[in-house]
């Protein structure tokens, strides 16, 4: 008697994907890949906070939900979670073009193993790829293993986290009037930081009871990745641009774990 055959499904339902600003990710999906959002899809608790909403991507198959982890989305950064086919190298620098006229952040085109690739991190860091159909017909010397934009896995363990990571938590009371300003800014500081080599986790809060102070809650690498972090073009505009409207300076606290 034949075991009885594999039941049937009908392909992707949906891809979920952890963020840690909804409208943020909404906003960038919608101008990388013409995300649509379906609101009356969206996900609410039973008190009305909203927790993830649903796009609908032209060429990807299902739906897309972004749901608000932020705790998820930091352990995934640098995780290239989706690839989508291209056609050929023209067809890749015509994506080239299109993120460029846009300001989205991407690879330079990369020779992977068989085809061209694009990697462009989303706000979060999870990395969006382009790949491409056609092989790209090099030699394998011709590889780009070295690139920080192509995984290739864990050569070996390294140390543990806590004995290589720092921790720092830094607190902004705008000047009255300026809250939205300072809101603005620190969210364009959080993008700019968050595709800094080191940079594990930058998160910006408002206190709940405070509307006028924001608390961030960074994690790097290493001292040295947070050092080079201060050294930043972002984090000279930043100062220049918060010494008029923030309570300056800012109060900061490293961390260390506890034992």
């Amino acid at each position: 008697m034949s075991a009885p055959g594999i039941p049937a499904h009908a392909g992707i339902h949906h891809i979920k994907l952890p963020v840690t600003d909804l409208e943020r990710s909404v906003q960038w999906y919608r101008d990388v890949l013409e995300a649509h959002r379906l609101t009356d899809l969206d996900h609410r608790r039973p008190d009305g906070t909203l927790f993830a909403v649903i796009l609908d991507i032209p060429g990807i198959a299902g739906r897309v939900e972004l749901r608000l982890d932020p705790a998820t989305a930091a352990a995934l950064r640098g995780y290239d979670f989706l690839t989508l086919t291209v056609e050929d190298r023209p067809a890749l620098d015509a994506w080239v073009a299109h993120l460029d006229a846009r300001g989205i952040t991407h690879s330079p085109p990369i020779v992977a193993l068989v085809g061209w690739l694009l990697v462009v991190p989303d706000p979060d860091g999870l990395r969006l790829r382009f790949y491409t159909k056609q092989p790209h017909g090099l030699d394998e010397s011709a590889v780009e293993f070295g690139s920080p934009w192509l995984g290739t896995g864990p050569t070996a363990p390294g140390p543990a986290v806590q004995d290589v990571t720092i921790c720092a938590v830094a607190t902004l009371k705008a000047l009255p009037g300026h809250a939205d300003e300072v809101r603005d800014l620190m969210r364009s500081v959080a993008q700019a930081t968050g595709q800094e080599d080191g940079c594990l986790t930058y998160l910006v809060h408002q206190a709940k009871d405070e509307p006028n102070t924001l608390v961030v809650y960074e994690q790097w690498v290493s001292p040295a990745a947070m050092g080079a972090h201060h050294k930043t073009a972002h984090m000279d505009a930043f100062k220049k641009a918060a010494g008029s409207i923030v309570d300056w300076p800012p109060q900061a606290q490293l961390l260390t774990p506890c034992d």
